[in-house]
């Protein structure tokens, strides 16, 4: 209004812009004073035209001063069209449509001053004024004011001896043995520091949050560099003793970055909210706001928002998508004979990829941040925007992360991990059934079984190391202990597997390969990973030792070179320095060229040691469950849904194999989670079931809890009020075969039922011939009941598609080898065969992954009754025959078994629909 802006004008301009209204515009100079001015611009339109007549009345009649600008909708002449395109979206119509919505023209773009000279060869004093006006603004970003909030000490304490009293209570339980010399050290190191960088309150934040997760039995987990650090660790706020992993303390906070040290936290993803709404309590609203992130336009989005702009059929914008894959849009540039398939004429088709070309990468909208937090001590909105989010309760600030980074202003993440969601469940599902009291710091270390399992790649469902890749590598590293599963974590990532540093890391770990050091002041740093380096941590020990950084100078030397090291100025600087320090330590000019060339392929993709560390507690936590109680963890798994690789039809399957029983749904045992009712078997919970809401199915589980089981249908219906839609659910599932119907049976009778809008009941229809109709129902066969079941819940316990389709299957087979043709092959059955020979496998897809990192090779899990069936695809086998994976989930696959290391591949030829 404009008496707020005359409280707070004072050190703010005014530019008004048209259509300008007198008695208004008399007010606000009233309140501006000679800081009022009026903007005018000229881009060959009518309505500029007019408005700048305006301005010259009011400039000549009442003394208003004027100034030029562009007032710029796009940075160049070109961008007119994505401007329409953008124009369109915003207003939900399309180009033929938009009509005066869209720019008369494209001279709204920031033009060069020659240019703007020309234009305003007229009145070339209002470019000086512009520039006059630019001149009075003196606002700099350095002027913002930001401090760590405080949280409420014991009397007498301040910040300093708070920390260190809590560091020193969690040193006693962290070390009940006594706490080292070396610890101590290290804990004086760091306390001296965070106290001269002045970084107590922001740790004392941290476990402030903690605690309350603590209190709340909420499970959490510091990662990232926090595990480089004892004092992290003392409050609980990791559970990596760093000591045990030798980090570096400087990758965590140096002098030399001056910004504080960046420390995530991983809570129960199902309770997350309950930490983000604690921080908004305990500071408020004002004092507390989640960072934002920018969402920007991707290759699918762009293609499907200009397809609409341009009155294209979602139906062929689809066919379209799926035909491009991975490849995008340069797939689709490489076909124009596509435009006649798709019904488009030649020039609606290259306009489309043209135009969602541009759109990609473009700003979409403001989104939070997954759990960046900004935590102020004054009123936050006193240095940054902060707006309301459209959830509830959440308010988010205009900034990203990179732009807090920048003006080094605490960001503190509040994260959510499924994964410890599971293990959260296990814990406390292991409390109740087995009486065993576990968790993060007491599961037994160094278990041989649960190694042994890692060993042979049986980690489906685990943490970090379920993936494709990782299960491959997990046989032929051999994991034996807590360190190698650091190394297993961060080793398969681009980093490692781009520069090379997989296959001679396990080559030389297994005696295949000499170990060797371009330096003998290398081998303490390269030492533990076979003098290949894996973590940046290693790196940046390699330019403190050798290259004469400092450690703090190390870590900015990491950063510069992961975002620009394409700065090829910047990067000869870097060079120099590196290159003098290390001849400087006795290092020869040829082994020096070679270490920088390390330090140059490895630091833009090398995975920290700290975050690996953090990962793997969780990865052996995971790990130990599933080996000695996979019929608690795959239930806990099954609970926290969605997570993971693998869907719940994989999980169940693998649980079956390693022989946990799964009971039926059922309405007098079932409850909304899946349940242990004994030993290795577990209870469908009706989480399971598509589209049912949980209220429903707790309504009916206290009734029944309440007063007892349900003797019929009707009980049933008149004790819960179940709605109809829900009924159905409950009968397609089979979950009402414990009252005497069969699925069949029940849809039957449940569709036969209408509402008594008096008793607000169901009641059947009054029809002689029902009992007849019911007996006359055709009884279900096995693919039958398996397809209800995958529609209920995605997956059937009893039933699986290849296994009702054997059979047919060894049918075909046995023609097949009679006319020296390969038959079908079962998953458990490939470890039999010799390494190279011809093979058929058949399969559900369970998982397809096509890394950036793989050079167009793409890897498909299917499986079949028995077990798994890892296919691998070479581009060119990928590029034939990715409609018919796209379009078929039961696959039949033709290639030649690899089986090395008792890793079993099957390296595909042939790719078809199965069917017999």
């Amino acid at each position: 209004t404009l008496r707020t802006l005359e409280t707070y004008a004072d050190d703010l301009m005014a530019f008004v812009l048209p259509p300008w209204q007198d008695e208004k515009l008399f007010q606000l100079r009233h309140i501006f004073h000679d800081r009022i001015y009026l903007p005018v611009w000229k881009d060959l339109s009518w309505e500029s035209l007019q408005f700048y007549k305006k301005a010259l009345e009011l400039e000549q009649n009442e003394g208003f001063e004027l100034f030029a600008t562009n007032r710029p909708f796009m940075a160049n002449h070109e961008a007119k069209r994505v401007h329409d395109v953008l124009t369109c979206i915003l207003h939900k119509t399309t180009l033929s449509e938009a009509r005066t919505r869209l720019l008369a023209n494209g001279e709204r773009y920031l033009k060069p001053l020659p240019d703007l000279e020309k234009l305003w060869s007229d009145r070339p004093d209002l470019i000086s004024k512009t520039l006059s006006i630019s001149q009075r603004l003196e606002f700099s970003l350095s002027e913002l004011r930001y401090e760590y909030p405080e949280i409420p000490k014991p009397l007498g304490l301040d910040a300093a001896k708070y920390l260190r009293q809590l560091v020193d209570d969690g040193l006693k339980r962290r070390y009940p043995g006594g706490v080292s010399e070396k610890v101590e050290q290290m804990v004086a190191h760091e306390l001296a520091l965070i106290g001269e960088l002045r970084y107590e309150e922001y740790f004392l934040t941290l476990w402030d949050i903690c605690q309350f997760a603590i209190s709340k039995g909420i499970l959490h987990q510091g990662r990232g560099s926090a595990a480089n650090s004892v004092v992290c660790y003392a409050l609980g706020l990791t559970a990596v003793d760093p000591t045990k992993v030798q980090l570096l303390f400087e990758r965590f906070i140096s002098r030399e970055r001056g910004e504080p040290p960046d420390i995530d936290i991983d809570f129960e993803s199902g309770r997350r909210e309950e930490v983000i709404q604690y921080i908004y309590k305990k500071y408020g609203s004002e004092h507390a706001a989640m960072v934002c992130t920018v969402i920007c336009y991707r290759t699918r989005m762009a293609v499907r928002e200009v397809g609409k702009v341009l009155q294209i059929p979602t139906t062929t914008i689809d066919k379209m998508i799926k035909y491009m894959g991975r490849e995008g849009l340069a797939r689709l540039k490489e076909a124009p004979e596509k435009a006649q398939e798709y019904k488009l004429e030649p020039k609606t088709y290259s306009l489309l990829i043209h135009l969602s070309q541009e759109l990609k990468g473009f700003p979409r909208h403001l989104g939070i941040h997954t759990g960046g937090f900004l935590i102020a001590k004054r009123p936050i909105t006193e240095c940054v925007p902060v707006e309301k989010a459209t959830m509830d309760l959440r308010y988010v600030i205009q900034w990203n992360k990179d732009d807090l980074t920048v003006l080094k202003m605490l960001k503190i993440d509040v994260l959510g991990l499924g994964m410890l969601t599971a293990l959260k469940k296990s814990f406390e599902m292991l409390r109740e059934h087995e009486g065993r009291a576990l968790d993060l710091y007491t599961i037994p270390h160094d278990d041989a079984p649960t190694y042994a399992m890692i060993k042979k790649g049986d980690t489906v469902g685990t943490f970090q190391i379920e993936s494709r890749a990782q299960m491959s590598l997990l046989p032929r590293l051999r994991p034996e202990n807590f360190y190698d599963l650091v190394i297993e974590v961060a080793i398969v990532r681009p980093g490692p597997i781009q520069g090379g540093m997989v296959h001679p890391f396990v080559k030389r770990r297994h005696g295949e390969e000499p170990i060797t050091y371009a330096h003998p002041d290398l081998i303490p740093i390269l030492q533990k990973t076979c003098g290949v380096p894996i973590f940046q941590e290693q790196i940046m020990q390699i330019a403190s030792t050798v290259g004469g950084f400092t450690p703090g100078e190390a870590d900015e030397l990491r950063r510069i070179m992961s975002s620009s090291w394409k700065k090829h100025d910047l990067m000869q600087g870097l060079k120099q320095r590196l290159m003098n320090g290390m001849l400087a330590h006795g290092i020869e000019l040829a082994y020096a060229e070679q270490i920088y060339q390390t330090i140059v392929g490895f630091a833009s993709y090398g995975f920290p040691e700290s975050h690996a560390a953090s990962f793997a507690i969780l990865t052996y936590a995971s790990c130990y469950l599933k080996c000695h109680h996979p019929d608690v963890f795959v239930c806990a798994l099954l609970n926290s849904q969605p997570m993971g690789f693998y869907s719940p039809r994989s999980l169940v399957q693998e649980a079956q194999t390693h022989g946990v029983r799964f009971l039926e749904l059922d309405v007098q045992r079932s409850d909304w989670d899946y349940t242990i009712e004994q030993k290795n078997s577990v209870r469908i919970g009706f989480r399971a079931l598509s589209g049912m809401r949980e209220p429903l199915i707790d309504q009916m589980v206290r009734e029944r809890q309440a007063s007892g089981p349900f003797e019929n249908l009707s009980e049933l219906i008149r004790r819960t009020h179940l709605p109809k839609a829900a009924l159905m659910k409950l009968a397609a599932s089979g979950a009402l075969t414990s009252l005497g119907l069969s699925p069949r049976e029940a849809l039957w009778t449940i569709q036969g039922l209408t509402l008594d809008k008096q008793s607000l009941l169901f009641t059947k229809e009054s029809t002689s011939s029902g009992q007849t109709d019911q007996a006359l129902l055709p009884q279900e066969d096995s693919w039958q009941a398996m397809c209800r079941e995958y529609r209920s819940q995605g997956y059937s316990t009893i039933h699986h598609p290849i296994g009702i389709l054997r059979p047919a299957l060894e049918q075909w087979s046995a023609q097949a080898r009679q006319r020296n043709h390969v038959g079908y092959t079962r998953a458990d059955r490939l470890k039999h065969l010799r390494n190279g020979t011809k093979v058929r496998v058949a399969g559900l897809m369970s998982l397809q992954q096509r890394p950036p990192t793989a050079k167009g090779f793409a890897f498909l899990t299917l499986e079949d009754e028995s077990g798994l069936i890892n296919v691998v695809l070479y581009p060119n086998v990928y590029q034939e025959f990715r409609l018919v994976i796209a379009e078929h989930p039961l696959l039949s696959v033709t290639g030649i078994l690899q089986n090395v290391e008792n890793v079993i591949h099957v390296k595909a030829t042939h790719i078809q629909r199965c069917q017999v």
